[in-house]
C-alpha cells in the first residue's frame, strides 16, 4: 500500500504526496501544478477536490476523471490539469492512469509519467482527506 499525504509547498500551496514524495515532483518539470492555496479564494475548490476525491461529487471530467494539479493563476480546466482515475474497493482506493487533461480534450496516455497510480488504505484515504475537508469548511 501507499501512503497518502500533503505537505506546504513553500509558496502557499499545499502539495499532495505519495509515500513522502510530492506528487507534482512526478510530472514534466514545465508542466508542475501546484493543488490548491490554502486561503479563502480557493477554499470552494479545495472543498470540491476533495468531496470529488471522496468520491461525493462526480469526477471534474465527463469520463468521472478527478483532477489532482490544477492551473496555479486560475483553476481552469480549460487550461488543463493533471487528472486520476478514482476508484472504490471495500478497503482500499486506487488512483489510476494519471495523466494531462483538458476540458475539451480527452486525456493524455499516461505513459510519460512517472506516477501511474497508488493503492491506498481506504480508511486512512478517508481520514486524511476527511480531515481536510473539515479544515477547509472551518
Amino acid at each position: 500500500m501507499n501512503r497518502l499525504g500533503v505537505e506546504p509547498s513553500g509558496t502557499g500551496f499545499l502539495d499532495w504526496t505519495i509515500d513522502g514524495v510530492a506528487l507534482r515532483s512526478m510530472v514534466p518539470a514545465e508542466q508542475r501544478t501546484p493543488l490548491f492555496l490554502d486561503d479563502d479564494r480557493w477554499r470552494e475548490s479545495a472543498v470540491e477536490t476533495l468531496c470529488r476525491l471522496l468520491g461525493r461529487l462526480p469526477g471534474d471530467f465527463d469520463d468521472g476523471r478527478v483532477a489532482l494539479l490544477m492551473c496555479p493563476l486560475c483553476g481552469d480546466l480549460g487550461c488543463g490539469a493533471y487528472s486520476v482515475e478514482v476508484v472504490f474497493g471495500d478497503d482500499v482506493v486506487e488512483w489510476r492512469a494519471f495523466g494531462w487533461q483538458t476540458d475539451y480534450e480527452p486525456f493524455d496516455d499516461p505513459e510519460e509519467y512517472r506516477f501511474t497510480g497508488a493503492r491506498f488504505e481506504r480508511k486512512v484515504y478517508e481520514t486524511l482527506l476527511g480531515d481536510l475537508l473539515s479544515n477547509y469548511r472551518a
